[in-house]
């Protein structure tokens, strides 16, 4: 791991030193970040493959603090996602960056993005709780950088705020958790702490909470998920793809690796968890439906999909809490599961929508249309991104939630079982609602006809940036297709938490797995007969002449692209039965006359938190701290008199 940190961090300052000379800097960024996560890729495939790597312990001179590094199977497979993410948002960024054409600063984006990938894959493999800390904090310095990387836009700024305080709030929550536990255990390393847990009571209860809400406003789940949609929006594209498809799943880790600390889960954990994912799941899909900005919308959909993923270690904690580890083993595989098919389908929907971004000139999915004609590579991806994304066979995001609801519907967990089915309803109505939404969004931009002119001149980006996209669609149809390694792999990581033995981890849950292999199969015999089916239309047709038409509109000699299903009219029905959750605002102004010149209609959801709660309660605050100001008068003469005061009615209580 150190020659991975290495390569990464000789990426990042050779950025800096290179910055003068973009063609260079270019070649050493591509070089060094190939090194890195190839590097770091080997030793987490060995461990998940059953071998063994060699901690490593060197001296530092930080007080408590230690270079205490460990992979075990939970911490190489995060580091999947850390370094496949990362590799192809890198390398994508890299034409991401040329194309922006200086609107975005070179050198500094690439700076951060190294050194982002850097501090993850510490964070994961840390065996020391200041170690752990720091490099937590550079991971979210580097973040707040990257999302900031455009500060010249107000709404840049704004996100850039509430990121850095929700970020540094749960950083907060972690010195005081892990300060606690350092008190205990009389040591900063992970196996002390661990050897000191409290039984169940009041103190486990409250590490359990500072870690819910340390990890949490990481993970971004409700209700702390308020800052997550406004940072991802503005970060570059290839930024936000690792912030949402990896840098989330760094509090999951958290929490995980919190959880493998407990000698005993209480219920009440599980519930807990199983509750918040499905609010979340359900919340997410819901206001992601509502969004007409297309990275906003896919900042949403994060939260919907941690929330599943919060779900997935809830049922792992009521496994543990009933003595149940094939269930708990189940529920945080099917976690972790998510947690890697996740990272695929996400990262590849935000460089779409970066490559959509770049072409169009903004991020509103009212204004695209007819991409499919004039993108066709970039949407068709789009397509396989969302088909995962929904849940759908044979593509990856089917098998997380697959066995899911296996361990929710198993009846194996007979004593949770209220709670089980409340979240397997849950989790229907977010893949309902999820193919709803992504419907609407990729029919909105690939379908139909162009409804403006940036529209009707897009062309598919260059190489650089196609060629990463490929290759995450590809791998998020192969673990689709071939199933097992991935869910073995998961099945590893989860035997950390769910107690099970070291040589049953596999075995009794192979009858669960065995299902997934059959659903690979059929997967890929359908797209086999699609691709068969396509060949022979192509040689039958070979020698006819094939005529295109408009399609008939319904008597409307002179049809135009505003006659079309928008995304809005699309999500109207759904919008307007949860409208008691959304409250959605509406602007509309319809036609009027016989011959309307014009007409418009805008919807907006503002956040349950950020702009129901939170914002409210800051006017609050700001009116409230205003009166206190008008006391600091910048006179001294009233300065002394209040001291006077102060003085005598000090005096007076005494007395």
């Amino acid at each position: 791991m150190l020659v991975c940190v290495s390569w990464l961090t000789l990426g990042a300052f050779l950025s800096l030193l290179l910055r003068d000379h973009p063609r260079a800097s270019r070649a050493a960024a591509l070089i060094c970040l190939a090194a890195g996560c190839l590097t770091g890729l080997v030793p987490a495939l060995r461990v998940l493959s059953g071998a063994e790597v060699a901690p490593i312990h060197l001296p530092w001179s930080v007080p408590m603090g230690e270079i205490s590094l460990a992979l075990d199977p939970l911490s190489a497979f995060f580091l999947l996602p850390i370094f496949l993410v990362g590799l192809a948002a890198g390398v994508y960024g890299e034409g991401y960056l040329v194309a922006s054409r200086g609107h975005l600063p070179t050198a500094a984006v690439r700076f951060f993005y190294f050194l982002l990938t850097a501090s993850m894959s510490v964070v994961v493999c840390a065996r020391n709780a200041v170690l752990f800390l720091a490099a937590w904090e550079v991971m979210a310095l580097a973040a707040f950088f990257l999302v900031c990387a455009e500060d010249r836009r107000p709404e840049v700024r704004r996100a850039g705020l509430i990121y850095i305080v929700c970020t540094h709030t749960g950083i907060l929550c972690l010195f005081v958790l892990f300060a606690v536990l350092g008190t205990r255990g009389g040591s900063m390393e992970f196996s002390a702490m661990s050897a000191a847990m409290p039984g169940p009571g009041p103190a486990l209860t409250g590490l359990f909470a500072l870690a819910l809400v340390g990890f949490g406003l990481k993970i971004g789940f409700a209700p702390f998920h308020f800052w997550l949609p406004e940072a991802h929006p503005v970060a570059p594209s290839h930024a936000s793809a690792v912030l949402s498809a990896v840098v989330l799943k760094m509090g999951v880790y958290g929490l995980l690796r919190f959880i493998s600390f407990c000698p005993v889960v209480p219920e009440s954990w599980g519930v807990v968890l199983l509750a918040l994912g499905a609010a979340s799941a359900v919340l997410g899909v819901l206001f992601a439906l509502a969004q007409r900005d297309l990275k906003r919308l896919l900042a949403y959909s994060s939260i919907e999909n941690v929330g599943i993923i919060t779900m997935g270690v809830g049922l792992g904690c009521l496994g543990l809490s009933h003595g149940r580890p094939l269930i708990a083993a189940v529920g945080f595989a099917a976690a972790l599961l998510h947690v890697l098919n996740h990272s695929l389908f996400k990262s590849l929907l935000f460089l779409v929508a970066g490559a959509f971004a770049q072409s169009l000139g903004g991020r509103e999915i009212e204004g695209a249309g007819g991409l499919l004609r004039r993108m066709p590579r970039t949407s068709l991806l789009m397509w396989v991104a969302a088909a995962a994304a929904c849940g759908l066979p044979p593509f990856n995001g089917f098998i997380g939630e697959w066995l899911l609801y296996r361990g929710l519907l198993g009846g194996e967990l007979v004593e949770g079982a209220r709670y089980a089915v409340f979240a397997a309803a849950a989790l229907a109505l977010a893949g309902g609602l999820a193919a709803a939404c992504f419907t609407m969004a990729c029919g909105a931009m690939t379908l139909g006809e162009p409804r403006g002119r940036a529209a009707g001149e897009s062309r598919d980006p260059g190489g650089l940036m196609v060629w990463p996209m490929a290759l995450l669609g590809a791998a998020c149809l192969a673990v689709g297709i071939f199933p097992v390694p991935a869910a073995l792999a998961a099945v590893r990581g989860a035997a950390v938490l769910g107690r099970l033995a070291p040589g049953a981890d596999l075995s009794s849950v192979d009858g669960m797995l065995a299902p997934l292999a059959v659903v690979g199969a059929l997967g890929a015999c359908v797209l086999g007969l699609a691709g068969l089916f396509w060949a022979l239309r192509g040689f039958w047709l070979r020698d006819r002449s094939v005529e295109t038409q408009p399609t008939w509109g319904c008597a409307f000699s002179r049809p135009s692209p505003a006659m079309q299903y928008t995304a809005s009219s699309f999500a109207q029905p759904l919008v307007r039965v949860f409208q008691g959750l959304l409250r959605t605002q509406v602007e509309a102004h319809p036609p009027s006359g016989y011959w309307p010149a014009s007409a418009d209609f805008l919807s907006r959801a503002p956040d349950p938190v950020l702009d129901r709660a939170l914002a409210p309660a800051s006017v609050v605050m700001e009116t409230g701290l205003s009166f206190i100001r008008r006391l600091q008068h910048g006179r001294l003469q009233y300065y002394l008199l209040y001291v006077l005061v102060f003085l005598v009615l000090v005096l007076v209580w005494k007395l």
